[in-house]
């Protein structure tokens, strides 16, 4: 349970940097790139909600997000999947890579406690917005604690 409640967080989160990685308004993946001469790169600082319900990613720059996604099932993004942005884009990202990290500077955090931390790092297969590149990179950290379910960001989510 603790794996799947890890990556759909990190999905979730990733999804969100990688998805993140903010789809804009221009052409789709390389071509967009060609057109405007250079491919955007998306930064996102905040992650709230809960592993059991949606996930939310905001405080977006970078591109053509509107600023955050809309809310995301969690459990969706554990296999990778579509984020949708408040600006109507939408970013695909693939299955997140997890590796452990500390989770000292986590909400809630008390040794042996419930929260732990988690380092993403996913591809971006594809984006409805401005010039991401595809495949692109998200990654992350996100804190997990296992006794709410809740999820925040430990690290600014990206993509490029």
């Amino acid at each position: 349970m603790r794996r799947l409640f890890t990556v759909a967080a990190a999905a979730a989160a990733l999804a969100i940097p990688a998805s993140i990685a903010g789809i804009g308004l221009g052409a789709v993946g390389p071509a967009g790139a060609a057109a405007h001469g250079k491919y955007s790169k998306i930064t996102c600082t905040t992650i709230t909600g809960n592993i059991s319900s949606t996930i939310t990613v905001s405080g977006c720059t970078g591109g053509a997000t509107g600023g955050s996604s809309t809310p995301l099932p969690a459990a969706t993004l554990a296999a990778g999947g579509t984020i949708t942005w408040t600006s109507g884009s939408s970013t695909t990202i693939s299955a997140p890579a997890l590796k452990s990290t500390s989770a000292k500077k986590c909400p809630g955090y008390t040794k042996g406690g419930p929260v732990s931390a988690e380092k993403f790092t996913a591809t971006v297969t594809g984006d409805t917005g401005d010039s991401l590149k595809i495949p692109g990179k998200s990654s992350g950290a996100v804190c997990l604690n296992s006794s709410t379910g809740a999820v925040t960001a430990l690290s600014a989510l990206k993509a490029s």
